[in-house]
């Protein structure tokens, strides 16, 4: 069931400082057959009377997230919109004109959902006006000639190697299939023409019916100016350029484009009002370098690639000057609303001998003398680096003690606050040292497909304390890179419960992980004891291990990867295939710029597929953004200053830091921006220098 949320005061003051709050919901009004309108027509989008008459799209996934046009009339800003039940976050919400609402879908059950507007106390409603899918894609985008690599996560079924993905009508199946995890797929989607399609995930052995995402992904033209990267094939005499703006998405006139790195080519120029800029000549042939620079944006680059079209994002700088004319021109925007949270209670429900009433903690050793049994109950993450807000806060229990526990109809009352989201609740309850804090788990229990909704509550959702924390991950780490001067000094290694689209169960108590395992050494395995069993609400989940060798936990140098879909075995899980770390050629460290503007690094071991070097300027700025082919090892830095209106990098102290990263599938010549964000990236090492100049 899901009730309105009655705020606490300090509640919103707790859950304020972690970016989300649970405001006093406005009146729902009527919710009657009619939709709250006493009879009232939907008469139209030009009609004064509150009306829902369309969603476009009318579909997306299970998990949220996309952006919508609710259609009707009449709305105002102060509309309040909910899909299948479920609110849409205020914050998440624009009015574009009487008759278009424009909002971020909430996460929800599977199937069609109603819509409703509610004003004033009036709610209008559109029965099944939107359909959740089955199938989340990530990206939900992709190019026209295919070859797209995309995540598709299940909500209800899961994978097996047999599984088939098809795109369209015609069922164009989806290429390189690989199963990540039994919850997700990785594969590369097949050509298509322009526009939205279904997709379909079958099962050819009969483990599953069909199931079909309506509208589930776009094809477009990846020329587009907001897409950003390469496209086009390989180059024959042109080069399309055009430059964006990567925080606003607007196209830059006046940017200055080069290619290649000497000031004095022929093929330079700047950007016309659309922020493009073609350069022909029977010369041009792959592989090319291009450059951007514009006043009060980072310059960026892109080397050594051969494609036709490339669209280049640089990103504006938080100088002083530069942000004092971002607010003269009124672009400096301004604060909104505070990100709606929600509320999740239910039981904590232990076994026993009484099948129908509350059975006492005994799952768990009896305590001794200073310590105490207890219970803590969290939310999955959206990912193991991406921080929940507290569960913590006035009016909700999210420590369940065993001698002050209230009691319920079957277990123990819990309430915590929530991201909303399509998410898994888990409790971990254990001994805890009354002295110290210190708790040590035995049992966790986990609440599966669970809806929370921007200011609302959740009940009943009852987690079944069933699992016993008795199982052991064995990982080791061998054929680790050499460490350079500065380190890397300690090995590292993280392992979590990865529940596919409803995120990842990461075991933090206090501040203290459980799930992480530190060494100077990689002599031995690192042990992970406590571990449930992968039974019953966890069968078809899989670890997500993190492993590195860092310098003091999270400074440069290090090496690290993620590995996905690891299921539990009683063989350690082996990893050697870690990244090897850059180390300077030339200049050297604190030494002048090369005489050839040329930065050289050397780079053992695997080849990654891509490098991302930044530097930062004498200033403190953001200097110059490049991206190179795994295969480079030097890293060109012309200085502009021969061109009129452009200068050099500001002197002083300069930092170069150069990462190599690793992807599943990629192609350097049909790179993306996208690529640019970590949550792609299966391994990554990272090394920083400094240069005077």
């Amino acid at each position: 069931m899901v009730g309105c949320v009655v705020l606490m005061a300090a509640l919103a003051a707790c859950s304020g400082a972690a970016g989300y709050k649970v405001p006093a919901l406005p009146d729902a009004g009527g919710s009657g057959d009619d939709g709250g309108q006493a009879g009232l027509p939907v008469t139209g989008i030009d009609s004064n009377q509150l009306g829902v008459t369309g969603v476009q799209p009318n579909s997306g996934p299970f998990s949220g997230g996309n952006t919508v046009v609710v259609r009707g009339s009449a709305f105002t800003a102060k509309a309040v919109v909910r899909i299948g039940g479920h609110m849409v976050d205020p914050s998440k919400l624009s009015l574009s004109g009487k008759g278009r609402l424009s909002v971020v879908v909430p996460a929800g059950n599977v199937g069609p959902a109603d819509v409703s507007v509610t004003q004033g106390g009036v709610t209008a409603t559109l029965r099944k006006g939107y359909s959740y899918n089955a199938l989340q894609l990530d990206p939900q985008q992709g190019s026209i000639a295919g070859g797209t690599f995309v995540d598709i996560t299940v909500s209800s079924a899961s994978f097996d190697d047999k599984v088939q993905i098809t795109f369209g009508d015609k069922g164009k199946a989806c290429g390189m299939l690989r199963l990540v995890t039994p919850k997700r797929v990785r594969c590369a989607v097949p050509a298509h023409a322009l526009g939205v399609v279904d997709v379909q995930a079958s099962w050819p052995n009969g483990g599953h019916a069909p199931v079909l995402a309506k509208g589930a992904f776009e094809y477009i033209d990846t020329s587009d100016a907001d897409r950003g990267g390469l496209s086009g094939g390989p180059i024959a005499g042109t080069i399309n350029v055009t430059v964006v703006d990567q925080a606003m998405g607007l196209v830059v006139p006046g940017a200055l484009v080069m290619v290649g790195d000497n000031p004095k080519t022929k093929y330079k120029g700047l950007t016309d009002t659309r922020g493009s800029i073609t350069f022909s000549g029977p010369d041009l042939k792959g592989p090319v370098t291009v450059h951007v620079s514009m006043k009060c944006f980072e310059r960026s680059s892109i080397v050594a690639f051969d494609a036709q079209n490339v669209t280049v994002f640089i990103s504006p700088l938080l100088d002083l000057a530069c942000l004092k004319m971002s607010m003269l021109d009124g672009s400096g925007g301004s604060g909104g609303h505070g990100q709606l949270g929600a509320l999740i209670s239910g039981e904590l429900i232990f076994p026993g001998s009484d099948e129908f009433g509350i059975n006492a903690w005994d799952i768990v050793p009896k305590p001794r003398s200073g310590e105490l049994r207890v219970a803590y109950v969290y939310t999955t993450r959206v990912s193991a680096d991406t921080r929940n807000p507290s569960p913590s806060g006035g009016g909700t229990i999210a420590k369940v003690e065993e001698q002050t526990a209230r009691r319920g109809s079957r277990g123990y009352k819990y309430r915590i606050f929530a991201r909303p989201a399509g998410l898994a609740v888990y409790a971990l309850c254990g001994i805890e040292r009354s002295a110290t804090g210190e708790f040590t788990p035995y049992v966790m229990g986990v609440a599966r497909n669970v809806v929370t909704s921007p200011g609302d509550e959740a009940t009943g959702v009852d987690i079944d304390m069933s699992i016993t924390l008795d199982r052991e991950l064995d990982v080791t780490l061998s054929h680790v890179p050499a460490p350079t001067a500065k380190g890397p000094t300690d090995f590292r290694v993280r392992a979590h419960v990865d529940l596919g689209g409803e995120g990842v169960i990461v075991r933090e108590v206090s501040g203290t992980s459980l799930d992480t395992k530190t060494s100077f050494s990689n002599s031995s395995a690192f042990r992970f004891l406590g571990q449930p069993a992968f039974v019953g609400p966890l069968a078809d989940a899989s670890y997500e291990l993190i492993a590195g060798y860092y310098t003091n936990q999270t400074d440069p140098p290090y090496t690290s990867l993620r590995r996905f879909g690891v299921r539990p075995s009683s063989e350690p899980v082996v990893i050697d295939d870690l990244l090897g770390i850059a180390q300077n050629v030339a200049p050297a460290l604190g030494g002048d710029i090369p005489a050839d503007r040329q930065l050289r690094f050397e780079l053992t071991g695997a080849t990654p597929d891509f490098i991302l070097v930044e530097l930062t300027g004498g200033d403190g700025n953001p200097a110059w953004m490049q991206v190179l082919p795994g295969t480079a090892r030097s890293v060109p830095v012309p200085d502009l200053s021969s061109i009129p209106g452009q200068t050099d990098l500001v002197p002083g102290f300069i930092t170069w830091t150069v990462q190599a990263i690793r992807l599943d599938n990629f192609k350097y010549d049909a790179f993306r921006y996208i690529y640019l964000s970590s949550r792609y990236w299966t391994h990554v090492s990272e090394n920083d220098f400094t240069m005077h100049h």
